[in-house]
């Protein structure tokens, strides 16, 4: 509250501080520099026009622009600003009557007064600028207004639809690794047992660090091994896998299960029960960049492309557009005559 009070009063006085500026250098300081002592009508005419222009300035700011003009009234905002120039003309008028202003500032300029102004410039011109300078703050102010809640919006929008995929890509996990598991038991307990141990840990991971955005990127690769261990199990002899680790000299910090999708994919579409197939994950880490390469032989019982299936590669794009717009490259390619399906992903950690 105090620090709300504090911010208050710093605008209050600004404000002051302004308009005693405005009011000394363009009211005040032409006529004192004439060397000439000024008479009371001249004092009470201009301060009375200085309170107009600061009625019209903040009735202009903070009500009629914004909801008028950006209302898209704009014919009641030219009525609100031919009004406010009319009472400024009409105020002026009665101040040179009710003051006889005319008869002694001729007295004062030894020149005979002048009564046919049926205009008063001087009144118009800053009632004028000041609707101007206080449309053009509105203006600006309305438009940090509208960025403010255009980002708050997008980054709801973001936060939205990252639980979303993140939702959707566990599930997917889960189903994947309990049928490789269930299928697993039919031929070896003791490894069905190894797996479920692994599995309980990997959802304590999933259930508990993945809460957040990001994550530590040692335990987001410890979570990746475990998962690459697990579905080694059900491989068979003509099945190969090569994961190379690498050794971390700090943390950093990643969107959780951002990797284990390309990994996933790799297996769902690179294994055969018939055929030798080969699985080579890379991880690499260069300061703070990783660098992710993961190839495997293309099956083509699959009838399918690396680049398009499974939800989980999907929803990760996304994701990697959402999340690390600029700071990112990934490629899916195939090599060596199109029997190999490769995936090379950059990503710039914080």
């Amino acid at each position: 509250m105090g620090k709300i009070n504090r911010r208050t009063l710093g605008i209050i006085f600004t404000h002051i501080l302004l308009w005693g500026l405005f009011g000394f250098v363009l009211l005040f300081y032409p006529p004192l520099s004439w060397g000439i002592k000024l008479p009371t009508a001249f004092w009470i005419k201009h301060s009375c026009i200085i309170l107009l222009l600061v009625l019209i300035f903040y009735s202009n700011s903070l009500f009629f622009t914004p909801k008028l003009l950006f209302k898209n009234k704009r014919i009641l905002f030219l009525l609100w600003l031919f009004i406010a120039l009319l009472f400024g003309q009409f105020l002026a008028f009665w101040l040179d009557k009710w003051l006889d202003f005319q008869l002694v500032m001729a007295k004062l300029r030894q020149r005979p007064p002048r009564h046919d102004e049926l205009l008063d410039g001087f009144t118009f011109m800053f009632s004028l600028l000041v609707l101007g300078i206080s449309t053009t703050i509105a203006a600006v102010r309305q438009w940090q207004l509208d960025a403010r809640l255009k980002d708050e919006l997008q980054k709801q929008q973001i936060a939205s639809e990252l639980s979303f995929l993140k939702a959707q890509i566990n599930p997917h996990f889960f189903f994947n690794t309990l049928n490789n598991i269930y299928a697993l038991s039919f031929s070896d307990v003791e490894l069905s047992r190894e797996a479920l141990h692994k599995l309980s840990r990997m959802m304590r991971y999933l259930l508990y660090e993945t809460a957040q955005n990001e994550t530590s990127l040692i335990q987001e690769l410890k979570f990746l091994k475990d998962h690459i261990e697990l579905m080694k199990l059900r491989l068979r002899a003509n099945n190969k896998v090569i994961y190379n680790e690498p050794v971390l000299s700090h943390d950093l910090k990643i969107a959780p299960m951002l990797l284990l999708p390309f990994v996933e994919n790799a297996f769902k579409h690179g294994i055969s029960v018939t055929k030798p197939s080969e699985i080579i994950i890379d991880v690499q880490i260069e300061q703070q960049t990783l660098h992710l390469t993961v190839s495997n032989t293309f099956q083509e019982t699959t009838n399918s492309s690396l680049e398009g299936s499974g939800i989980g590669l999907q929803n990760t794009k996304r994701r990697l557009n959402l999340l690390y717009p600029d700071r990112h490259r990934l490629l899916i390619t195939k090599v060596a005559n199109d029997t190999i399906y490769q995936v090379d992903l950059t990503l710039k950690l914080s």
